[in-house]
């Protein structure tokens, strides 16, 4: 028999379990942050446009922790305002309040600029981009109400480096670390946090297929790519699920509590930008 557990003090105000509201959380990275937060003892509220996807990712992460929190599960377009306002209304019927709010949604294509089309350019900042603003604007505000809380972006090292080989990604990514450094100024005057995490390549089943495009683009193995990546991290391995997730996990953590506007990179020593 599976046993439960209060929540962590850590996550907790006021003797109530921390709410954490997780976009992209049925992919492999936000699922494993999702497990990592609900582990530690926060309410979960996971956040996928695939309800049905959603329920089964509800079901593994109760199977996975053995504190006794709520999980809940709300369908959203990031890509659409009116299905974020939505989605904002209907977490409210759930909770009181929300204390972190984690963007892991969104990913560009493989697509150099002169491979890239009109369509993967919007597809692309209407998700990654502008669903980050839209999600943190609607949730900042009732952070704010309630006396504050955090964000955390799960952005990307091509923020600090573009690479031509990902035109799409590589402008997104610069756009959210923009919007990170001004939504923290902004909204840090009024106790909520905004950071970002920036994984580098990271084991997941978007990498396989990413890795699979870069290979039939080069006409070479699915390994030998693997090789090259690999080749290229000081550490000489690709990041876990995991490390991303720690590292997010600290941020919301005491140790963390004056850190506002900052960008860490999980990577391995790969980015060679200051």
């Amino acid at each position: 028999m599976k046993t439960h557990c209060p929540p962590h003090a850590d996550a907790q105000t006021n003797g109530k379990a921390r709410v954490a509201v997780i976009s992209g959380s049925t992919g492999g990275m936000g699922l494993a942050i999702a497990a990592k937060l609900a582990a530690s003892g926060f309410a979960i509220v996971m956040l996928g446009r695939d309800l049905a996807k959603l329920q089964r990712a509800r079901v593994q992460l109760l199977q996975q922790t053995t504190l006794d929190v709520p999980i809940w599960v709300q369908a959203i377009d990031i890509s659409q305002p009116e299905s974020v306002l939505h989605a904002v209304k209907e977490i409210e019927q759930l909770t009181s309040h929300i204390d972190l709010l984690v963007h892991a949604a969104g990913d560009g294509p493989v697509a150099s600029l002169l491979e890239s089309t009109e369509e993967m350019w919007q597809h692309t900042v209407q998700s990654k981009l502008l669903g980050t603003v839209r999600l943190t604007r609607e949730i900042g505000r009732k952070m704010v109400a309630n006396g504050g809380g955090q964000v955390i972006i799960v952005n990307g090292v091509f923020s600090l480096q573009p690479d031509p080989l990902f035109s799409i990604n590589s402008t997104v990514n610069c756009g959210l670390a923009g919007f990170a450094k001004a939504a923290a100024a902004d909204l840090g005057r009024q106790n909520v946090r905004v950071n970002v995490v920036n994984p580098g390549a990271t084991q997941t089943a978007l990498w396989d297929e990413i890795a699979s495009n870069l290979a039939h683009k080069f006409n070479i193995s699915l390994d030998e790519i693997n090789a090259q990546v690999q080749a290229k991290i000081p550490l000489g391995k690709l990041a876990t699920v995991e490390d991303v997730a720690g590292v997010v996990h600290f941020l919301t953590t005491p140790a963390a509590n004056y850190l506002n506007g900052v960008a860490i990179s999980v990577d391995g020593g790969s980015t060679s930008a200051l």
